[in-house]
């Protein structure tokens, strides 16, 4: 028997993925500097997108496995523990913007969702896959162009 029984699987793709992660790091970026009005190291918002876009193994590998509420729950925790560690708890702030700023990790994740969900809903409708791949790689190159070298020079 394999490690992971393929019977598992959810129905979570990874064009999905690669198309919800760009966005879902330009809305953290916004979400933080616009919103919550605090930048944070370009390397924080690289990891908290790398934590949300994890949810992925537990989404594509272990949708239908009998122990998939707890692993989704457990890895929903250390996500929110890790949000408050790296982004949160440095800052000096009362605890109201500091439980808002916690509490921001829930409207990155609808939006990582809903950006997912756009290339599903997509395909659905009859797009190739490869289409959503398409557009996906341009948007990361425009991120690079955006928080790359450009803003780093801006910043001195």
């Amino acid at each position: 028997m394999p490690f992971i029984d393929p019977a598992w699987q959810g129905d979570v793709n990874f064009y999905e993925l690669v198309f919800g992660t760009w966005l879902a790091y330009a809305f953290l970026v916004l979400l933080w500097e616009r919103l919550l009005r605090v930048p944070l190291p370009e390397w924080q918002y690289l990891l908290l997108t790398f934590l949300g876009a994890s949810f992925f193994w537990v989404n594509h590998y272990f949708q239908h496995a009998p122990f998939y509420g707890w692993l989704l729950y457990g890895y929903t925790l250390l996500f929110l523990l890790a949000w408050y560690r790296v982004a949160v708890a440095p800052w000096p702030r009362r605890w109201p913007w500091k439980l808002g700023a916690t509490l921001a990790a829930v409207p990155f994740t609808v939006a990582f969702i809903a950006f997912e969900n756009i290339a599903r809903a997509g395909v659905r409708l009859g797009l190739q896959e490869f289409w959503f791949m398409a557009i996906a790689y341009p948007g990361f190159l425009w991120l690079i162009w955006w928080r790359g070298p450009r803003r780093q020079k801006q910043s001195n």
